[in-house]
C-alpha cells in the first residue's frame, strides 16, 4: 500500500471489497460523513451481474439494456441515516439505469462503470464517488485489467466474529425471511465462504500490493480515526476529521437478546477449514474444543441439508450448487 495523490474526480477508481459482514456497509457511511464523498453499493458490475461484452470489447444495445434492468432491481445503498445518500435506494438504482442507458453504443464496461458512480455522485450532490461491493474481491483481475489505476480497500473480519455475524444475518428481518436464513445456514459452508474471503485477500494482496489495502474491522473499531485517516490516504481522498467510526448494518441491531456465543461443534468447522489462513492473517481463532459426535451429527446433516436447500440456492448462483461449492472449496 502507498499513498497517493489527493484527487477530486472520479480517478482513481475507488472501490471497497472484502468479505460479507466484514464491515463494507459501515465503510460506505463512514466515508459519507465527507460531504464531497459519495460511497454507494452494490451494483455487483464487475462479478454477478456481468455482462460480457463483445469480442471488441464494446457494448450493444441490448448489453446496455440487461445492465440497466439489472440496476433497476435492486436497491443501491447506503440508505437512510447515518451517511445515506437516499431514503430508501430505489431513486439511485434509476439514476445508475438512466445513466447506462445514455451511453453509446459501442461503449466499454468501464465507461458504463464510470457513468454509474458519476450520475450517483452527482445526484448525492458530491464530487467524488468511491463503489462498493464485496464479492468484486473474487474479481479483481477482470477489475485492474479494465481499470489499472484502481485502489481498493479490502475489509476484514475475524473469523468468529465473521460467523456469529453470518448465523445472525436474518435476525432482522420478517420471520418468513428469518426462517430462510436459518435454513440455510451450515457451519461448514459458511466456514467454507469465510475462508474463500481471506484466500482471495492473501492472493491479491500479494499480486497487486501498492493498489491494495487490507484492513481489519477490528482494527478500526480499536483506532477508528488513525485507521480511517490511513484508509483515505490510501484511496486519495482529501483529509477529513473522523468523530467516530460506529458499526452500521449489524445482524443484532435491534433484536431483543444478545445473540449465543458459538458451539464447539461451529468453531470446530472454523478451525478445521480457516485456521491456516487466518493464521496467515494473524488473525484469533476460538479456542479448541472436542466434540468428536457432535461435530460427526454435523458433518451427517449436510446430507438433508443440501436436499432441503437444493432449490433456493440455485435460485441464487447462476452457476448453480455445483458451481458454487466448487468455488469456496478452491
Amino acid at each position: 500500500m502507498t499513498s497517493v495523490e489527493v484527487s477530486l474526480d472520479s480517478s482513481p477508481h475507488r472501490l471497497i471489497v472484502g468479505m460479507p459482514r466484514g464491515g463494507t456497509t459501515a465503510m460506505m457511511r463512514a466515508l459519507n460523513a465527507d460531504d464531497r464523498v459519495a460511497a454507494f453499493g452494490e451494483t455487483l458490475f464487475w462479478g454477478r451481474a456481468w455482462v460480457e461484452p463483445l469480442q471488441d470489447g464494446g457494448l450493444d444495445a441490448p448489453r446496455l439494456e440487461r445492465i440497466a434492468e439489472l440496476l433497476r432491481k435492486k436497491r443501491l445503498t447506503p440508505c437512510g441515516d447515518p451517511g445515506g445518500l437516499s431514503d430508501e435506494g430505489r431513486d439511485l438504482s434509476a439514476t445508475a439505469a438512466d445513466a447506462v442507458l445514455a451511453m453509446p453504443v459501442g461503449c466499454r464496461p468501464v465507461d458504463v462503470f464510470d457513468a454509474i458512480g458519476e450520475a450517483i455522485a452527482s445526484k448525492a450532490g458530491r464530487r467524488i464517488w468511491v463503489e462498493k461491493t464485496p464479492h468484486h474481491l473474487q474479481h479483481l483481475d477482470r477489475i485492474f485489467e479494465a481499470m489499472p489505476d484502481a485502489l481498493v480497500l479490502v475489509m476484514l473480519r475475524s473469523p468468529e466474529a465473521f460467523l456469529s455475524s453470518y448465523k445472525h444475518q436474518g435476525d432482522r428481518k420478517s420471520p418468513e425471511i428469518k426462517k430462510v436464513f436459518h435454513r440455510l445456514y451450515h457451519p461448514m459452508l459458511a466456514s467454507l465462504i469465510c475462508r474463500r474471503g481471506l484466500q482471495e485477500a492473501i492472493r491479491c494482496s500479494e499480486r497487486w500490493a501498492d493498489a491494495l489495502m487490507m484492513v481489519k474491522l477490528e482494527e478500526i473499531r480499536e483506532d477508528p480515526t488513525g485507521v480511517m485517516g490511513r484508509i483515505r490516504s490510501h484511496l486519495g481522498l482529501p483529509k477529513f476529521l473522523d468523530v467516530q467510526f460506529q458499526q452500521a448494518n449489524s445482524s443484532f441491531e435491534g433484536v431483543s437478546k444478545d445473540p449465543s456465543p458459538l458451539s464447539p461443534v461451529e468453531t470446530t468447522w472454523l478451525r478445521l477449514l480457516v485456521g491456516r489462513d487466518a493464521r496467515a492473517l494473524e488473525m484469533p481463532l476460538p479456542d479448541r474444543r472436542m466434540v468428536p459426535i457432535g461435530f460427526l451429527l454435523s458433518v451427517a446433516a449436510l446430507v438433508p441439508w443440501a436436499i432441503r436447500n437444493w432449490k433456493t440456492i440455485s435460485q441464487l448462483d447462476q452457476g448453480g450448487i455445483r458451481g458454487m461449492i466448487r468455488r469456496w472449496l478452491r
